[in-house]
């Protein structure tokens, strides 16, 4: 039902004239009489008696009035709060990867507050695989993974890539490694398959060699202890929040591939 008819009306009801409605929406008398017979005839009622020179309301029309002042009070909020962030509440349940947990969670968490502050954050951080069997079955409305979604269900946006870098122990720091130097340490890297595990495993396998150990691990941070205490060398995100002592970048001879960063939500109906 288009709003603008609604609003004719309820014009037309409240000032009991066609010539007083045009003047006050600003268009013509015949727009007026064309946007009330478009909706009568969507109705299927008259919403006004037009043979006496003054305009009256039908017993129909007076039915329908409260409630198209409703829908134009409903369709202003709308778009109130659609031109006003800050009135907009609500929850959004977000499934997120912990690359993203240690490098920028925080700044987007802020953004979200100074843009959004009645706006509520419902955060599961899961390896890839986990949240997007939640999102599928509607347990998440948004996902901040490693890869793409290539289907209808959602859509996707990138988002800009993490550099990712070598890092050891205290006892490491200022060594330059070549690659076959990292392969005879335990590698202590990301979740089995996932896109930074195969990455890193491609860069070896390019140059002829593979780990001998290979830990996988879901918990940035409990990557990040290992390395620290001198259990391997890890592949992490350069802007991670979790270098610090005991833990530093390593100068290697190869360079790992930036992780990507896709956002996927529901896709709107067309």
């Amino acid at each position: 039902m288009n709003t603008r008819f609604l609003e004719t009306f309820v014009t037309v009801a409240n000032l009991g004239s066609f010539r007083a409605a045009a003047e006050q929406l600003n268009v013509s008398q015949a727009t007026v009489s064309s946007r009330i017979s478009s909706l009568e005839t969507d109705l299927q009622v008259d919403l006004f008696d037009r043979e006496f020179h003054a305009t009256r309301i039908t017993v129909a029309g007076a039915m329908i009035l409260d409630k198209a002042q409703e829908m134009l009070a409903t369709e202003r909020n709308l778009r109130n709060t659609l031109s006003d962030p800050t009135t907009a509440a609500g929850r959004v349940r977000l499934g997120l990867v912990s690359s993203v947990v240690h490098t920028w969670l925080c700044d987007l968490i802020e953004e979200v507050a100074r843009c959004y502050p009645r706006l509520e954050l419902e955060l599961t951080v899961e390896p890839t695989p986990n949240i997007a069997a939640a999102f599928e079955r509607g347990a998440l409305d948004m996902l901040l993974t490693t890869d793409d979604r290539h289907d209808q269900t959602c859509v996707c946006a990138d988002l800009p890539p993490l550099a990712m870098g070598w890092f050891g122990p205290e006892g490491m720091r200022d060594e330059k490694l070549s690659l076959a130097d990292v392969v005879t340490s335990p590698l202590i890297t990301f979740t089995r398959n996932s896109r930074p595990h195969a990455n890193v495993l491609a860069l070896f396998s390019d140059r002829g060699l593979r780990p001998s150990i290979v830990h996988c691990i879901t918990s940035m941070a409990a990557i990040a202890r290992l390395t620290q205490r001198g259990l391997g060398i890890a592949t992490l995100p350069l802007a991670c929040d979790l270098a610090g002592p005991g833990i530093y970048e390593l100068d290697v001879d190869a360079q790992l591939p930036p992780l990507p960063s896709i956002a996927s939500g529901g896709a709107v109906p067309t």
